[in-house]
């Protein structure tokens, strides 16, 4: 099979024919489609630990599997034995291995997958556009879940970086609370993307003159997370979700008072499910930009330019 592999930390993926798996007990998928992300940079770079090379990434994976048919792959895959796993949290899982970070991921003509369990029938949507949802669509939705109690009538919630996940999380927000929404990005086209999807206001970064009772920041930098601690009420929350290596001041006085500061990751089967019901119902927008898997390395760099709109797909 072709595939898109990750031999040194720092350099370009290489396109290489693998052996095709043949799994016994596990399943196989025939991937359909692969979304790159912006953990796969971090990967590359080098960032992530136990990590071990070679290895295939890609975690947002859609495909086909024999006997189910076309599917979304929930990637994170836990013991099945511990606290986390019980309570259906597998992606906090100490032992979990995930597809293109422990294991070997989506960028190929096909993966293996612990169990069927992982697997979540598309029933009519399009495999190629789904594969986003897997990671783009249900992180957002998993941290909007969590704040839900800090935004009642008449809250306001401000999302900064309107990149894939950012715009995911506007919608949301406008589908599961009642608050007002803001979004804070440096591109203009961001901005107006954001306004499309439903925010009430759309704003560059040093514009932003609020407190909000909810900060989702999905940049993460040094900047980002000081704009959020700035701009958080007393009381409020703020989460993490963007790995960009920042870190924020904590402690009395450093932060409004009984500030509540978090991180948020990925998301459970449970909130991968709820989410492809969204899509199924037509309740979410996203766009995707489709490139063939042997043209992985020119995908990486344009997102490590910021010239990607919404979210690109892999196409073995």
């Amino acid at each position: 099979m072709k595939a898109a592999v990750l031999r040194r930390f720092g350099s370009p993926l290489f396109i290489e024919d693998w052996p095709s798996p043949e799994p016994q007990e596990e399943v196989l998928v025939r991937v359909k489609a692969a979304g790159i992300c912006h953990s796969d940079l971090h990967i590359i770079d080098g960032h992530h630990r136990n990590v071990t090379l070679p290895l295939i990434l890609g975690h947002e994976i859609s495909g086909e599997a024999e006997g189910v048919g076309e599917v979304l792959v929930y990637a994170s895959w836990g013991c099945r034995a511990c606290d986390m796993c019980a309570k259906g949290e597998e992606q906090l899982c100490s032992k979990a291995t995930e597809a293109g970070w422990v294991r070997h991921g989506g960028y190929a003509q096909y993966v293996v997958v612990p169990s069927a369990r992982y697997l979540i029938p598309l029933d009519g949507l399009d495999p190629i556009r789904a594969a986003p949802l897997a990671d783009a669509g249900v992180t957002p939705y998993r941290a909007v879940r969590r704040i839900r109690p800090w935004l009642q009538n008449g809250s306001m919630a401000v999302v900064v970086g309107v990149g894939a996940l950012g715009q995911f999380a506007i919608q949301y927000l406008k589908l599961l609370t009642e608050s007002q929404v803001i979004a804070v990005d440096l591109n203009d086209s961001k901005l107006q993307t954001a306004l499309e999807l439903g925010a009430d206001e759309a704003m560059h970064p040093d514009e932003l003159r609020i407190s909000a009772d909810a900060i989702l920041d999905f940049v993460g930098q040094d900047s980002t997370l000081k704009l959020a601690a700035d701009s958080v009420k007393k009381g409020g929350i703020v989460v993490q979700v963007g790995e960009g290596g920042g870190h924020v001041d904590f402690g009395m006085f450093a932060v409004p008072h009984e500030a509540h500061f978090t991180t948020s990751i990925w998301g459970s089967l449970r909130d991968l499910s709820s989410v492809v019901e969204y899509a199924r119902q037509g309740k979410l927008k996203w766009s995707v930009q489709t490139l063939p898997l042997e043209k992985a390395n020119d995908a990486l760099l344009r997102l490590r330019q910021g010239d990607v709109a919404g979210r690109i797909v892999l196409t073995p």
